[in-house]
């Protein structure tokens, strides 16, 4: 298998940035790994303090433990500001996730060719 593709299914599979990392270009690889893995955390941490708010408020007995009343609060879209930091976090998280594979492969194919 030739470097190109070897790095693009590391950046594809393992983690955006790992490609990178495979190839030996340190920097793009670490920018890509820290863009995907903080807004992976940012999307982690809110769905977390959602789910505990949620328990929270049945520990109380604010709500009920009913599936037919749990179900919605957990699909209620956030409030407008935190609907706009989660899509972009969402956003931010593929694009990097892309731009890592395609410019693994990129970068993996131009060396390949410098080796032949």
């Amino acid at each position: 298998m030739n470097k190109a593709m070897k790095a693009a299914l590391i950046s594809a599979f393992v983690c955006p940035g790992g490609g990178h990392f495979y190839l030996k270009r340190y920097n793009t690889g670490t920018l890509l790994s820290t863009v995907t893995l903080g807004a992976l955390v940012y999307l982690l941490v809110q769905a977390v303090a959602r789910a505990q708010d949620i328990s929270d408020k049945i520990a109380n007995g604010q709500i009920p433990l009913d599936l037919s009343v749990i179900y919605p609060l957990i699909t209620q879209q956030p409030a407008a500001e935190q609907a706009l930091y989660n899509n972009i976090a969402t956003f931010a998280l593929i694009i990097s996730w892309l731009v890592g594979v395609i410019d693994a492969y990129w970068l993996g194919a131009i060396a390949d060719k410098a080796e032949n």
